[in-house]
């Protein structure tokens, strides 16, 4: 969100200034107009010592080579983060006063952040600046919604819907992980054998030892390898051209690819529920939920869409246009529409979606399971194969002699 200064003329016919929050200028134009003012001149407010200090916290060399790959809070701390300042701010404490609780309490960086934001908030700053300084931390939907709740005055039920997300996205987490855990089991399995048969005579001659001595070596370069790779594929992913060319990829693979669609969809719509029912334009609720999706090539699709929104489209036309959407969910927005329970009817849309991934990721699954124990078997048996027939050429040479 920028901060734009505008000059403008009230119903009256008086010329008022004043500055708003808004994604762009068309953002700032309809934000003074729905105030009943006429716009006249829309500029960028410049930068001020507080916009400085609520900008992006972190040295180049952090924000761009240490936050993507660690940032020292994971998902489930968001969580809890999240719903503590929900159940603080309902039971009727103020925010300043909340954040100090949760500051004391969480003994991680959310906490030294919490204070942090404490202390802005108890000099005249917003919360949701605060949140802005740390992108790595905190998405552009979960600053989105706090902005809104500190507009409309109901930030704790904003923290409490973050909360519900946040929750929701850990349990489609741990569906994925439950269906790869045994899969990746197989492959560890199989790796390991594969490092001690060749080497089983020695583990059985001279010790675990001597054994562990002679492929220490090669676990230490496989571990290299692996991490050097992560790490490599985190940094990549930094920059929108190779994101975008794999993102593309991987919705397009076959069986694979609708699931992960699916699971774009599902966050897109989820998200969208969230933030139209906050009280954001629909414009800018797309904008915003696009970016949730995890999926860069799903997200430029979606918001191909905005433009067409702003000029006074319907949703469904909108996204109909994109091909991004699946017909199925076109139409289920459409009856929302017409209805005019957008928000409602994206909720149905992103449970259906849920339920769709839910038995896809259960499938997928068992096949991956099943075709793991087929690798592993044929790596097992071809290595094997290749031991024992060294080990009786061996014993047909000494015959012979």
């Amino acid at each position: 969100m920028t901060i734009f200064d505008y000059k403008a003329k009230n119903s009256a016919g008086a010329t008022v200034v004043g500055s708003v929050d808004a994604a762009d200028e068309r953002g700032a134009a309809d934000a003074i107009r729905a105030m009943g003012h006429l716009p006249m001149s829309i500029t960028a407010a410049k930068k001020t010592a507080q916009s400085k200090a609520n900008a992006p916290q972190g040295n180049i060399i952090a924000r761009y080579l240490l936050y993507p790959i660690w940032t020292g809070v994971n998902i489930k701390m968001l969580s809890i983060f999240f719903r503590q300042l929900s159940t603080l701010l309902a039971s009727g404490m103020s925010i300043a006063e909340a954040l100090r609780s949760i500051s004391t309490r969480m003994r991680n960086r959310l906490g030294t952040i919490a204070d942090e934001a404490r202390n802005n908030v108890s000099g005249g700053g917003k919360f949701s600046d605060s949140l802005s300084r740390y992108p790595h931390v905190f998405g552009r939907l979960q600053i989105a919604l706090i902005t809104s709740g500190e507009r409309a005055g109901q930030l704790d039920t904003m923290a409490d819907r973050i909360a519900q997300s946040l929750e929701y996205e850990i349990k489609v987490r741990g569906l994925i992980a439950k269906a790869l855990f045994y899969p990746v089991l197989v492959l560890i399995f199989a790796t390991l054998v594969s490092l001690i048969i060749p080497h089983a005579s020695v583990l059985v001659n001279d010790g675990f030892v001597t054994f562990f001595g002679l492929v220490k070596p090669t676990l230490i370069h496989w571990a290299l390898w692996v991490g050097a790779l992560v790490i490599s594929i985190k940094l990549i992913f930094q920059f929108s051209i190779p994101r975008l060319f794999w993102d593309a990829i991987k919705v397009n693979i076959p069986i694979v690819g609708a699931n992960a669609h699916k699971v774009a969809m599902s966050r897109f719509s989820r998200s969208m529920a969230i933030l139209y029912a906050a009280g954001l334009s629909m414009s800018e609720s797309v904008d915003i939920a696009a970016d949730t999706c995890a999926n860069l090539f799903v997200a430029r699709g979606l918001k191909r869409a905005i433009p067409a929104i702003q000029s006074g489209a319907g949703l469904t036309d909108s996204l109909s246009k994109t091909k991004a959407v699946s017909p199925i969910v076109l139409d289920m927005i459409s009856v929302g529409e017409r209805s005019g329970s957008a928000d409602t009817v994206l909720e149905k849309v992103a449970d259906y979606m849920d339920e769709e991934v839910d038995a896809s990721i259960h499938k997928m699954g068992i096949a991956i399971y099943v075709l793991m124990i087929l690798v592993a078997a044929g790596l097992v048996g071809s290595i094997a194969a290749k031991f024992f027939l060294g080990y009786f050429e061996s014993l047909l040479g000494a015959a012979r002699q």
